[in-house]
């Protein structure tokens, strides 16, 4: 806000010299910093904080959480990718290829449908608790979603009663920081239907998620390195 206001101060003083109240001044004041604040200069004023977090740690990040709108408890992961929101949206696509993407996770990933809708129907077999479980289930894969400008989503959620689980729900999020550069997220939700601690299910889940992430970034980009970031 101080840098704005030292822009804008100069252009007051090519006003008129005439007479102003306080409250006429504010908002004069407050109608120039409008407009020197359009949405553009903004974006390239304005501080990332998604992309500012990745690039100091210099790889993908992971936790587990429970999403907003969601109750159950999520594998969360995401990265920072120096390649346009296509490019990246292409890899996320390639349902069919899953299984290259985490060969230690994905046994098989098979498109078996499409509907008239654009979505798409994927059988996954997945292997868990370090290969001992093997878990399968058709999820159905919705078109991308703009969710606002420069902003898509891809969700996947279990057809009912095609799987050997309780339940599996996956949301990738592709945000475009720019022509050049796309945040990658990727929440994930597998309920196994078996017993099982959660603090085991939270690990193979956060795990998953940033191995997913990390696949699409290494393809998307073309590399694995992590660029340096100049936002």
């Amino acid at each position: 806000m101080q840098l704005l206001v030292r822009r804008v101060l100069p252009l007051t003083r090519c006003l008129p010299m005439i007479r102003l109240s306080r409250a006429r001044l504010v908002v004069l004041l407050l109608a120039l910093l409008a407009a020197a604040l359009t949405p553009d200069r903004a974006r390239a004023e304005g501080h990332d904080s998604d992309a500012a977090r990745i690039a100091a740690a210099g790889h993908s990040l992971k936790w587990n959480w429970t999403p907003p709108g969601r109750t159950e408890r999520y594998g969360h992961a995401e990265t920072l990718i120096h390649a346009p929101l296509s490019a990246v949206r292409r890899q996320v696509l390639q349902f069919g290829h899953y299984r290259e993407f985490v060969p230690s996770r994905f046994k098989t990933s098979r498109v078996v449908g499409h509907g008239a809708d654009g979505s798409t129907d994927v059988y996954l077999q997945i292997a868990v608790l370090h290969g001992l479980v093997t878990l399968w289930d058709v999820t159905r894969f919705a078109p991308p979603k703009a969710s606002a400008p420069g902003i898509e989503t891809v969700e996947g959620r279990m057809v009912p009663g095609k799987g050997n689980v309780e339940d599996m729900d996956v949301l990738w999020t592709l945000r475009a920081l720019d022509d050049d550069w796309t945040v990658l997220k990727f929440d994930l939700l597998l309920k196994p239907g078996l017993p099982a601690p959660q603090s085991a299910i939270d690990e193979e889940l956060r795990d998953s998620a940033m191995y997913a992430v990390d696949a699409v970034h290494d393809r998307a980009q073309g590399t694995a390195e992590f660029a340096p970031w100049g936002g």
